[in-house]
């Protein structure tokens, strides 16, 4: 049952009673030294950090005691065929083995919802956030300072969980632990391991599930026509609260750039934010794919030759590969003042041509992949300055930390 549909008195009845029956409960039943639960975003789906995270305590880690809860029936479904360890939420044996675990591993905001910030008031938090990126997040944000602007606010979203500290909270280096981080969340630890889902990037073969909840049949189409000589190039747009992108703020002609993609050997993959919007747009062009606007990206990366970036913190993931990247802020004036606030280190990170059109844009794209890639050494930097690491051991390195404070030495 998601309670988020429901209104606020419900919310608040239901918190309240979490408090009264729920929290009192944690401090009887004891915890399992060695266990842990992961959850994903959107109650549950199997994407992003959690994912990566799981499926190397699945197939790297055989003794740990460890549990994916989801909230999502179908995420439910599809991977309870594949693994024992899936608990699906509300249900007896998920509270029971949540009321019993030590540490929960979450990537996201919404975690807490539903009763789960209750159930888990004992546990040890561990955030690994959904990217490292520009805009300003969380207690960084002018929405959340002035939403936590007054005394009775800030009871309020105490009360139901929205105020949260962590034990720890992961990062991949310095710089955006100390500028994009620590301005945004309180917490005990702030850990430089990298993210999981970077692991795949750099060795696309550490996992023989990888693929579960990705777009397969465009990852493998993409692979043959590479195979062609054919360029793949990936435009994944951030969300923006005003609504919009590339396509429907009609930046973007579909005809003419399938046309352009035919004449110069490339492939454009779409990959767009999961907005019911996007459903009619059609497939009948040769050289655009449309990627599952609602599967897990991160795993087709490694097929990528070229991305189209905006504000979206997926340029900083793609960026490991040392691939060109182009840039297409037509709306930065917009986005700033009426969707996010950026980080001022944003213009630093602009290692790529920027366009605000598609004339520009396609230039570009013929430049870089027929004459010169300029800005290969200028991304070498922006790596080194954002990853104190960039193997594919980050998931081995926040098992370790976990362990180490609040697992099996504790």
């Amino acid at each position: 049952m998601n309670l988020n549909k429901y209104s606020k008195p419900v919310i608040l009845i239901t918190t309240l009673l979490g408090w009264i029956f729920i929290v009192p409960l944690t401090y009887l039943i004891p915890k399992k030294r060695n266990r842990m639960v992961l959850m994903g975003a959107k109650d549950g789906f199997f994407i992003d950090n959690v994912k990566f995270f799981f499926l190397y305590l699945s197939e790297k880690e055989p003794g740990q005691d460890f549990y994916l809860l989801t909230a999502n029936k179908a995420t439910y479904e599809t991977l309870r065929s594949e693994y024992s360890n899936i608990l699906y939420y509300p249900s007896a044996k998920a509270y029971w083995i949540m009321l019993r675990s030590k540490v929960f591993v979450v990537d996201n905001f919404s975690w807490m919802d539903n009763c789960r910030f209750q159930l888990f008031w004992r546990a040890k938090i561990i955030q690994i956030w959904h990217g490292i990126g520009f805009k300003k997040i969380q207690r960084s944000n002018k929405y959340f300072i002035k939403e936590t602007s007054s005394l009775y606010r800030r009871f309020i979203l105490n009360f139901v969980g929205k105020l949260p500290k962590y034990q720890a909270v992961i990062s991949t280096g310095e710089f955006f632990t100390r500028e994009f981080f620590r301005p945004a969340f309180l917490t005990e630890h702030f850990i430089d391991t990298g993210y999981p889902r970077n692991d795949v990037i750099v060795n696309p073969s550490k996992y023989q599930n990888a693929y579960i909840n990705s777009d397969v049949v465009t990852i493998n189409k993409v692979a043959e026509m590479r195979k062609k000589g054919i360029k793949s190039i990936l435009y994944a747009p951030t969300f923006r609260d005003t609504g919009g992108d590339g396509i429907s703020d009609g930046i973007l002609d579909l005809d003419k750039l399938n046309q352009f993609a035919l004449a110069n050997n490339f492939v454009f993959i779409f990959k767009l934010h999961p907005l019911p919007q996007y459903k009619s747009i059609s497939n009948d062009f040769e050289r655009i794919i449309w990627y599952d606007n609602v599967k897990d990206v991160y795993p087709f990366l490694p097929e990528v030759d070229g991305m189209i970036s905006d504000y979206s913190s997926i340029y900083m993931d793609y960026i490991l590969l040392n691939r060109p990247i182009f840039f297409l802020l037509y709306d930065r004036e917009k986005y700033e003042t009426k969707d996010r606030e950026l980080h001022a280190f944003f213009n630093d990170f602009l290692v790529g041509s920027i366009s605000t059109n598609q004339n520009k844009l396609e230039m570009d794209l013929i430049y870089c992949f027929t004459q010169k890639d300029d800005f290969k050494e200028e991304r070498s930097k922006i790596i080194e300055k954002s990853y104190l690491n960039t193997d594919d051991s980050s998931s081995q390195r926040i098992l370790k930390f976990i362990q180490e404070y609040y697992l099996r030495n504790n």
